[in-house]
Protein backbone atom coordinates (compact mmCIF):
# COMPACT_ATOMS: atom_id res chain seq x y z
CA UNK A 1 0.00 0.00 0.00
CA UNK A 2 1.67 3.15 -1.06
CA UNK A 3 2.57 5.61 1.97
CA UNK A 4 0.07 8.65 2.13
CA UNK A 5 2.21 12.11 1.38
CA UNK A 6 2.47 14.54 4.02
CA UNK A 7 1.46 17.75 3.21
CA UNK A 8 4.65 20.33 3.63
CA UNK A 9 4.01 23.00 6.01
CA UNK A 10 2.98 26.34 4.95
CA UNK A 11 5.62 28.77 4.91
CA UNK A 12 4.90 31.63 8.11
CA UNK A 13 4.26 34.96 6.83
CA UNK A 14 5.50 36.65 9.43
CA UNK A 15 8.98 34.70 9.16
CA UNK A 16 9.15 35.19 5.48
CA UNK A 17 8.57 39.04 6.49
CA UNK A 18 11.40 38.78 8.62
CA UNK A 19 13.77 37.37 6.34
CA UNK A 20 12.94 39.89 3.71
CA UNK A 21 13.64 42.91 6.31
CA UNK A 22 17.05 41.61 7.78
CA UNK A 23 18.16 40.19 4.62
CA UNK A 24 17.92 43.44 3.17
CA UNK A 25 19.15 45.29 5.68
CA UNK A 26 22.41 42.70 6.08
CA UNK A 27 23.34 43.11 2.53
CA UNK A 28 24.17 46.76 2.96
CA UNK A 29 26.73 45.55 5.90
CA UNK A 30 29.86 44.46 6.08
CA UNK A 31 31.26 42.28 9.06
CA UNK A 32 34.78 41.56 9.55
CA UNK A 33 35.90 39.19 13.11
CA UNK A 34 38.60 37.59 14.35
CA UNK A 35 39.31 35.62 17.40
CA UNK A 36 41.16 36.92 20.11
CA UNK A 37 41.86 34.32 21.85
CA UNK A 38 41.03 30.31 22.86
CA UNK A 39 42.26 28.43 26.51
CA UNK A 40 41.59 27.84 29.67
CA UNK A 41 40.24 30.64 32.67
CA UNK A 42 41.42 29.06 36.27
CA UNK A 43 39.35 28.96 39.12
CA UNK A 44 39.26 32.45 41.12
CA UNK A 45 41.05 34.18 37.83
CA UNK A 46 39.66 36.90 35.89
CA UNK A 47 39.96 38.57 32.18
CA UNK A 48 38.79 42.06 31.79
CA UNK A 49 38.58 43.51 28.33
CA UNK A 50 38.83 47.36 28.00
CA UNK A 51 35.96 47.95 25.70
CA UNK A 52 35.98 50.09 22.73
CA UNK A 53 34.94 47.09 20.12
CA UNK A 54 32.17 44.59 19.49
CA UNK A 55 32.84 41.13 20.97
CA UNK A 56 31.94 37.90 21.69
CA UNK A 57 32.91 34.91 24.29
CA UNK A 58 31.94 31.52 23.93
CA UNK A 59 31.84 29.48 27.19
CA UNK A 60 32.36 25.98 28.18
CA UNK A 61 33.15 23.33 30.67
CA UNK A 62 32.19 25.72 33.43
CA UNK A 63 30.10 28.42 34.49
CA UNK A 64 31.22 32.23 34.43
CA UNK A 65 30.41 35.31 35.79
CA UNK A 66 30.58 38.70 33.36
CA UNK A 67 30.55 41.67 34.76
CA UNK A 68 29.42 44.33 32.42
CA UNK A 69 30.17 48.34 32.97
CA UNK A 70 28.68 50.99 31.47
CA UNK A 71 30.41 52.89 28.12
CA UNK A 72 32.54 55.60 28.85
CA UNK A 73 30.62 58.70 30.18
CA UNK A 74 27.04 56.80 30.06
CA UNK A 75 25.53 56.72 33.36
CA UNK A 76 24.14 53.39 34.82
CA UNK A 77 25.32 50.54 36.91
CA UNK A 78 28.13 47.62 36.44
CA UNK A 79 25.21 44.77 35.14
CA UNK A 80 26.04 40.70 35.83
CA UNK A 81 25.01 38.19 34.17
CA UNK A 82 25.64 34.13 35.18
CA UNK A 83 27.36 32.27 31.86
CA UNK A 84 26.40 28.41 31.83
CA UNK A 85 28.77 26.13 29.48
CA UNK A 86 27.97 26.16 25.95
CA UNK A 87 26.23 29.79 26.51
CA UNK A 88 27.36 32.58 24.05
CA UNK A 89 27.91 36.64 25.24
CA UNK A 90 27.57 39.13 22.11
CA UNK A 91 28.61 42.77 23.08
CA UNK A 92 27.84 44.69 20.14
CA UNK A 93 28.27 48.56 21.52
CA UNK A 94 32.18 47.85 23.19
CA UNK A 95 31.03 47.72 26.89
CA UNK A 96 34.27 47.35 29.23
CA UNK A 97 33.44 44.08 30.58
CA UNK A 98 35.26 41.30 32.91
CA UNK A 99 34.67 37.51 32.75
CA UNK A 100 35.73 35.48 36.12
CA UNK A 101 35.64 32.29 37.88
CA UNK A 102 34.51 31.57 41.38
CA UNK A 103 37.58 31.12 43.85
CA UNK A 104 36.55 27.25 43.60
CA UNK A 105 35.70 24.52 40.71
CA UNK A 106 36.65 23.29 37.70
CA UNK A 107 38.17 25.70 35.06
CA UNK A 108 36.14 26.55 31.99
CA UNK A 109 36.98 27.24 28.57
CA UNK A 110 36.59 30.38 26.94
CA UNK A 111 37.01 31.55 23.28
CA UNK A 112 37.06 35.49 22.52
CA UNK A 113 36.96 37.27 19.32
CA UNK A 114 36.30 41.05 18.21
CA UNK A 115 34.23 42.02 15.13
CA UNK A 116 32.82 45.50 13.54
CA UNK A 117 29.70 46.01 11.36
CA UNK A 118 30.68 48.42 8.60
CA UNK A 119 28.82 50.38 6.29
CA UNK A 120 24.94 51.92 5.76
CA UNK A 121 23.33 49.11 7.24
CA UNK A 122 25.99 47.66 9.96
CA UNK A 123 25.56 51.36 11.46
CA UNK A 124 21.15 50.46 11.11
CA UNK A 125 21.90 47.03 12.82
CA UNK A 126 24.09 48.81 15.12
CA UNK A 127 21.74 51.10 16.73
CA UNK A 128 19.01 48.62 16.92
CA UNK A 129 20.56 45.95 19.15
CA UNK A 130 20.79 45.97 22.95
CA UNK A 131 23.92 45.94 25.01
CA UNK A 132 24.08 42.75 25.06
CA UNK A 133 22.74 39.10 23.40
CA UNK A 134 22.62 36.67 25.29
CA UNK A 135 22.18 33.10 24.22
CA UNK A 136 21.14 30.94 27.45
CA UNK A 137 20.57 27.54 27.02
CA UNK A 138 17.50 27.76 29.03
CA UNK A 139 16.16 30.80 26.42
CA UNK A 140 17.01 28.44 23.66
CA UNK A 141 14.84 25.25 25.22
CA UNK A 142 11.68 27.61 25.23
CA UNK A 143 12.18 29.22 22.06
CA UNK A 144 12.07 26.24 20.20
CA UNK A 145 15.85 26.24 19.08
CA UNK A 146 16.32 22.35 19.25
CA UNK A 147 20.01 21.84 19.24
CA UNK A 148 21.28 25.17 20.07
CA UNK A 149 24.03 24.34 22.07
CA UNK A 150 25.33 21.55 19.93
CA UNK A 151 25.23 24.15 17.09
CA UNK A 152 26.82 26.49 18.74
CA UNK A 153 29.50 23.72 20.29
CA UNK A 154 30.05 22.21 16.88
CA UNK A 155 30.16 26.16 14.93
CA UNK A 156 33.09 27.10 17.59
CA UNK A 157 34.78 24.05 17.43
CA UNK A 158 35.32 24.84 13.39
CA UNK A 159 36.34 28.53 14.27
CA UNK A 160 39.11 27.18 16.68
CA UNK A 161 40.20 24.53 14.17
CA UNK A 162 40.73 27.04 10.96
CA UNK A 163 42.69 29.41 13.75
CA UNK A 164 44.94 26.26 14.92
CA UNK A 165 45.15 24.88 11.87
CA UNK A 166 45.16 27.39 9.19
CA UNK A 167 44.96 26.38 5.46
CA UNK A 168 44.13 27.72 2.36
CA UNK A 169 40.76 29.64 3.24
CA UNK A 170 40.96 29.71 6.61
CA UNK A 171 40.21 33.15 6.79
CA UNK A 172 37.25 33.18 4.40
CA UNK A 173 36.36 30.17 6.34
CA UNK A 174 36.55 32.25 10.03
CA UNK A 175 34.80 35.53 8.71
CA UNK A 176 31.26 33.19 7.30
CA UNK A 177 31.60 31.68 10.74
CA UNK A 178 31.29 34.05 12.81
CA UNK A 179 28.53 35.77 10.08
CA UNK A 180 26.48 32.93 11.35
CA UNK A 181 26.63 33.23 14.85
CA UNK A 182 26.15 37.11 14.55
CA UNK A 183 22.90 35.93 12.34
CA UNK A 184 21.78 33.11 14.84
CA UNK A 185 22.42 35.24 17.90
CA UNK A 186 20.16 38.12 16.71
CA UNK A 187 17.61 35.34 15.78
CA UNK A 188 17.66 34.37 18.91
CA UNK A 189 17.23 37.50 20.56
CA UNK A 190 14.33 37.95 18.35
CA UNK A 191 12.42 34.73 19.63
CA UNK A 192 13.60 34.71 22.99
CA UNK A 193 14.23 38.17 23.98
CA UNK A 194 10.84 40.35 26.38
CA UNK A 195 9.69 43.40 24.44
CA UNK A 196 12.43 46.34 24.75
CA UNK A 197 12.68 50.03 23.27
CA UNK A 198 11.91 50.79 20.12
CA UNK A 199 13.02 49.99 16.78
CA UNK A 200 12.84 48.62 13.28
CA UNK A 201 14.29 44.85 14.09
CA UNK A 202 12.54 44.37 17.58
CA UNK A 203 9.81 45.72 15.85
CA UNK A 204 10.09 42.68 12.98
CA UNK A 205 8.31 40.69 15.58
CA UNK A 206 4.94 42.49 14.88
CA UNK A 207 2.92 40.57 12.71
CA UNK A 208 1.48 43.86 10.91
CA UNK A 209 4.61 45.46 11.29
CA UNK A 210 6.58 42.89 10.13
CA UNK A 211 4.77 43.30 6.92
CA UNK A 212 5.10 46.99 6.31
CA UNK A 213 8.38 47.24 6.67
CA UNK A 214 9.24 43.90 4.95
CA UNK A 215 7.05 46.03 1.70
CA UNK A 216 8.66 49.28 2.25
CA UNK A 217 12.22 47.44 1.89
CA UNK A 218 11.09 45.65 -0.84
CA UNK A 219 10.09 48.35 -3.51
CA UNK A 220 11.57 51.57 -1.71
CA UNK A 221 11.36 53.17 -5.02
CA UNK A 222 7.31 52.40 -5.18
CA UNK A 223 4.81 56.11 -4.28
CA UNK A 224 4.34 55.09 -1.10
CA UNK A 225 1.86 57.02 1.50
CA UNK A 226 0.68 55.81 4.87
CA UNK A 227 -2.44 55.14 3.14
CA UNK A 228 -1.48 52.96 -0.04
CA UNK A 229 0.55 51.30 2.71
CA UNK A 230 -2.31 50.84 4.72
CA UNK A 231 -4.75 49.82 2.09
CA UNK A 232 -2.21 46.83 1.10
CA UNK A 233 -2.03 45.42 4.44
CA UNK A 234 -5.60 46.04 4.43
CA UNK A 235 -5.66 48.15 7.85
CA UNK A 236 -6.76 51.66 8.36
CA UNK A 237 -4.72 54.59 8.01
CA UNK A 238 -4.72 55.74 11.45
CA UNK A 239 -4.48 52.17 12.84
CA UNK A 240 -1.62 51.35 10.93
CA UNK A 241 0.59 54.81 11.34
CA UNK A 242 0.10 54.56 15.04
CA UNK A 243 1.48 50.73 15.82
CA UNK A 244 4.00 51.73 13.28
CA UNK A 245 5.42 54.67 15.22
CA UNK A 246 5.14 52.46 18.59
CA UNK A 247 7.09 49.83 17.28
CA UNK A 248 9.36 51.13 15.22
CA UNK A 249 9.91 54.78 16.99
CA UNK A 250 9.00 56.67 14.31
CA UNK A 251 6.60 57.30 11.23
CA UNK A 252 6.41 54.99 8.51
CA UNK A 253 7.39 57.43 5.65
CA UNK A 254 10.15 59.33 8.09
CA UNK A 255 11.47 55.41 7.88
CA UNK A 256 11.13 54.95 4.57
CA UNK A 257 12.81 58.01 3.95
CA UNK A 258 15.71 57.09 5.90
CA UNK A 259 15.77 53.63 4.05
CA UNK A 260 15.65 55.02 0.56
CA UNK A 261 19.18 57.20 2.15
CA UNK A 262 20.38 53.95 2.84
CA UNK A 263 20.45 52.71 -0.17
CA UNK A 264 21.49 55.32 -1.82
CA UNK A 265 24.67 55.77 -0.02
CA UNK A 266 25.48 51.90 -0.92
CA UNK A 267 24.64 52.49 -4.49
CA UNK A 268 26.59 55.60 -4.36
CA UNK A 269 30.29 53.97 -2.61
CA UNK A 270 29.57 50.74 -4.66
CA UNK A 271 28.45 51.46 -8.00
CA UNK A 272 28.84 53.39 -10.98
CA UNK A 273 25.66 54.51 -11.51
CA UNK A 274 25.02 58.38 -11.99
CA UNK A 275 23.59 60.20 -9.25
CA UNK A 276 20.72 60.62 -11.42
CA UNK A 277 20.33 56.73 -11.72
CA UNK A 278 20.53 56.27 -7.63
CA UNK A 279 17.96 58.89 -7.31
CA UNK A 280 15.13 56.92 -9.45
CA UNK A 281 16.98 53.53 -7.99
CA UNK A 282 15.77 54.75 -5.25
CA UNK A 283 12.20 56.26 -5.13
CA UNK A 284 13.50 60.05 -5.89
CA UNK A 285 11.93 62.58 -9.07
CA UNK A 286 14.89 64.02 -9.25
CA UNK A 287 18.83 64.21 -9.14
CA UNK A 288 18.27 68.05 -6.78
CA UNK A 289 15.66 66.10 -5.15
CA UNK A 290 17.86 63.58 -3.71
CA UNK A 291 20.64 65.50 -2.91
CA UNK A 292 18.32 67.77 -0.85
CA UNK A 293 17.50 65.10 1.22
CA UNK A 294 20.91 63.36 1.05
CA UNK A 295 22.62 66.62 2.72
CA UNK A 296 19.58 66.51 5.63
CA UNK A 297 20.78 63.01 6.30
CA UNK A 298 24.67 62.79 5.73
CA UNK A 299 25.75 66.68 6.30
CA UNK A 300 27.51 66.18 2.47
CA UNK A 301 26.02 66.26 -1.02
CA UNK A 302 25.58 62.46 -2.80
CA UNK A 303 28.92 63.51 -5.23
CA UNK A 304 30.89 64.42 -2.08
CA UNK A 305 30.00 61.23 0.12
CA UNK A 306 30.83 59.10 -3.56
CA UNK A 307 34.33 60.95 -3.36
CA UNK A 308 34.74 60.11 0.54
CA UNK A 309 33.72 56.47 0.14
CA UNK A 310 36.14 55.95 -2.60
CA UNK A 311 38.98 57.16 -0.67
CA UNK A 312 38.20 55.07 2.06
CA UNK A 313 38.19 51.64 -0.28
CA UNK A 314 34.60 51.38 -0.02
CA UNK A 315 33.45 52.20 -4.47
CA UNK A 316 33.38 49.00 -6.43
Amino acid sequence: MPKRQTAAAAPDPLASAQDEVFFQVFRLARLHGELLGDGPLRAGAGRRYGGGRAMFHFVREAACEATIEPLPGARGRSVRLRLQPDELLILPHGHPHRIALPARGAAAELTSGVFAIEGVGGEALMRALPPTLHARSAACERAGADGAAQWLALTFAAMRKETREPSIGSRIMLARLIDMVFIWSVRHWLASAPPGPPGWLGALRDPLVGRALALLHAEPAHGWSVEALAARLHQSRSGLAQRFAREVGEPPMRYLGRWRMQLAADALARSHLLVAQVAERVGYASEAALARSFRREFGMSPSQYRASARERGGAV
